[in-house]
C-alpha cells in the first residue's frame, strides 16, 4: 500500500493510513514510512501537520526502537505539537483528525509542563469542536476513537479528580473496543483504570480491568511499556495488599522509582513509598522523597496527584521514623481537614494515647466518598483499636463488621499496619477471615510504626511567640510588635517552655527544632 501511495502522490491517503497505523510502526515499516513521508513535498507537508508528527514517530522507531528511549520522542513529538497547535485555529478548524492529532500532542506537551488545567481545558474544547463536526452531514469522523478521551483521562488522572477520570477512561474503553486498529487506545484505558482503581484500593475493579488489559495485544513493543504502565502499577498495588514483595518489586522493577520521565509517575511515586514504608526502609525512603522532585516540572509536583502523594508519603514516613510532632505539623501546614491526611492523623492520635479522639476521626472520615477504599481499612482498625483500649467492645465489634465487607481474606497490608498485640485482639474479636497464605505472610509482618509517640502541640500564638523568641527578639520587643501585654507574651512563654520540657530559652529553641515544631 505505501508503494502505491507514494507511486500515486496520494498524501491524502498518507495522512489516513497514519492516522490510524502510526502506533504499530516499527522495523522495517518505519524506515518505508518515513523514506514515502520524506517525498512529500515541503507545501503539502507545512499543509499536513499529522504527516510532520507521524514523520516524528517513524524516525524515532527507526532510530530509537527500544522502549528505554522513548524520552527524545516524546520531547520532539510535544514540542512539533505545541507549535502547530498555536498555528491552528480550533473554531475554524474543519478536520477532526488534524484537531485530535495536533491537539492532544499539544495536551501532553502542556501536561509534562505541570499546565494540567491548560491541558485540560484545550481538551474541552477540542472535543467540542470534533462532536461539532461529526454532527455535520458527512462530517470527518474522528481518528483512532476515543483517543481525545483518553488523554482528557489522564489529565484528571494527574489533577486528582477521579471520577472525571473514571468516566473519561470508560468513554475512551467504550469507543475505541469499536474498532480493531484502535486496540491500543483500548489497551491504554483499561491499563489506566485499573492504575486508578488500584490506587483508590478498589481491588477488586482493579483486577477486572487488568483481565481486560490481557486481552488487548500492543500495538508494538516499542510502545508497549507506555500504554499498559498503568496496568504494572495496578499489579504492584495487588502485590503490596497481599504483602507478596516478590511480584511487587518485579512491578516496580518496570515502572522505575518515580523519578523517570513517565507521565504516570505520582502513581509509580504512591507506590514506591508504600514500599518503602510496609516492606522496606522507611528512612531511605524518606531520602528518596527529597529527590523525587528534582526531576520533574515544578507545577506539576506543587499540585494534584502529585502534590497529594508527596504530602501523604512525607507524613507517614515521619511517623514511621518516629518524628511524630514533625508530621503532625505537616499536616496542620499543608491540609488538616483534607482527606488525604485523615488516616494518618487518627494513627498518630491512636500512637499517642487519644482514643475518644480516634473514634471520632474515624466515624467522621471512614465512609466519606473521597476517602480510598485502602484508607478506610485502615481507619475502620484504628477504631476497633481505640475502642478496645477504651473496653469498648461492642463499638469495636461494630467497626470490624463494617471492615469484614471491605476487605478480602487475602488482604495482609491493612492488618499488618496495627502491632501484633492489637492485630491479634482484632482478629479474634471480629473473626477476620485470613487464606492460608495471607496468614503465612501476616505472620512475617515487621511492624511499620511506633507502638507509642509523643506529640507536642502548640498554639497559634504560641508558635508565633516562639518563632520570634528564635528571631533574637526579647520578650518585651515581641508584645510590642504583636500588640499584647508582656504578662500575657511571658504566660505563652511558660506554656511553650512546659510543653516542650523546657527551662530556658535556649532549651527551649533546642527541643522545638529536635522536634520540628519549628
Amino acid at each position: 500500500m505505501l508503494d502505491r501511495i507514494a507511486e500515486d502522490r496520494d498524501w491524502t491517503a498518507l495522512e489516513a493510513l497514519c492516522d490510524r497505523h502510526i502506533l504499530a510502526v516499527e522495523g522495517d515499516l518505519a524506515s518505508r514510512l518515513l523514506f514515502v513521508i520524506g517525498q512529500v513535498p515541503d507545501e503539502e507537508l507545512r499543509a499536513r501537520p499529522r504527516l510532520m508528527i507521524s514523520w516524528i514517530s517513524a524516525y524515532h522507531a527507526v532510530n530509537q526502537p527500544q522502549a528505554g528511549e522513548l524520552r527524545p520522542y516524546l520531547r520532539h513529538y510535544t514540542e512539533l505539537g505545541t507549535r502547530l497547535a498555536a498555528r491552528m485555529d480550533i473554531a475554524a478548524e474543519t478536520s477532526a483528525a488534524t484537531l485530535v492529532t495536533v491537539g492532544t500532542a499539544a495536551m501532553i506537551g502542556l501536561r509534562m509542563r505541570g499546565a494540567s488545567t491548560e491541558a485540560e481545558e484545550l481538551g474541552e474544547r477540542l472535543t467540542t469542536r470534533a462532536a461539532h463536526l461529526g454532527s455535520l452531514p458527512g462530517g470527518d469522523a474522528e481518528p483512532r476513537p476515543g483517543w481525545l478521551a483518553l488523554q482528557r483521562g489522564l489529565t484528571r488522572s494527574l489533577m486528582d479528580d477521579f471520577p472525571a477520570a473514571v468516566e473519561l477512561y470508560r468513554q475512551a474503553y467504550e469507543r475505541a473496543t469499536v474498532e480493531p486498529e484502535t486496540a491500543a487506545t483500548a489497551l491504554n484505558a483499561a491499563a489506566n483504570l485499573a492504575m486508578t482503581f488500584a490506587h483508590l484500593g478498589h481491588g477488586a475493579l482493579a483486577r477486572q480491568w487488568l483481565d481486560r488489559m490481557r486481552g488487548f495485544e500492543s500495538p508494538s513493543e516499542r510502545v508497549r511499556f507506555l500504554l499498559t504502565a498503568g496496568g504494572t502499577i495496578a499489579e504492584g498495588w495487588d502485590a503490596l495488599d497481599r504483602y507478596d514483595e516478590t511480584a511487587l518489586v518485579d512491578s516496580l522493577a518496570t515502572t522505575g522509582d518515580g523519578t523517570g520521565q513517565l507521565e504516570v509517575w505520582p502513581f509509580v511515586a504512591a507506590l514506591v513509598f508504600a514500599h518503602g514504608l510496609h516492606l522496606g526502609d522507611p528512612a531511605a525512603a524518606l531520602a528518596h522523597l527529597g529527590t523525587l522532585p528534582l526531576g520533574h516540572a515544578p507545577g506539576l509536583v506543587a499540585q494534584g496527584t502529585a502534590a497529594r502523594v508527596i504530602r501523604r508519603a512525607h507524613v507517614e514516613l515521619l511517623i514511621a521514623t518516629g518524628q511524630a510532632t514533625r508530621a503532625l505539623r505537616l499536616i496542620k501546614e499543608t491540609d488538616p481537614h483534607g482527606t488525604w491526611s485523615a488516616l494518618p492523623a487518627a494513627r498518630l492520635r491512636l500512637l499517642n494515647g487519644e482514643y475518644e479522639v480516634v473514634r471520632a476521626m474515624a466515624s467522621r472520615t471512614s465512609w466519606h466518598e473521597t476517602t480510598s477504599r485502602r484508607d478506610v481499612r485502615q481507619v475502620l482498625l484504628l477504631k476497633a483499636v481505640a475502642a478496645l483500649r477504651m473496653g469498648d467492645r461492642d463499638e469495636a465489634r461494630q467497626a470490624l463488621v463494617l471492615l469484614r465487607r471491605v476487605r478480602p481474606p487475602e488482604e495482609v497490608l491493612s492488618l499488618a499496619t496495627l502491632s501484633p498485640v492489637d492485630r491479634d485482639a482484632v482478629i479474634r474479636l471480629g473473626d477476620l477471615p485470613l487464606t492460608d497464605e495471607a496468614a503465612q505472610r501476616l505472620a512475617l509482618a515487621r511492624p511499620v510504626f511506633p507502638e507509642r509517640v509523643e506529640l507536642v502541640e502548640l498554639s497559634n500564638r504560641e508558635q508565633v511567640v516562639l518563632t520570634e523568641l528564635d528571631a533574637g527578639l526579647t520578650v518585651g520587643e515581641v508584645a510590642r510588635k504583636l500588640v499584647v501585654s508582656v504578662n500575657t507574651v511571658r504566660t505563652q512563654v511558660k506554656s511553650a517552655y512546659r510543653k516542650l520540657d523546657a527551662s530556658s530559652r535556649e532549651g527551649a529553641l533546642m527541643r522545638a527544632y529536635e522536634l520540628g515544631v519549628l
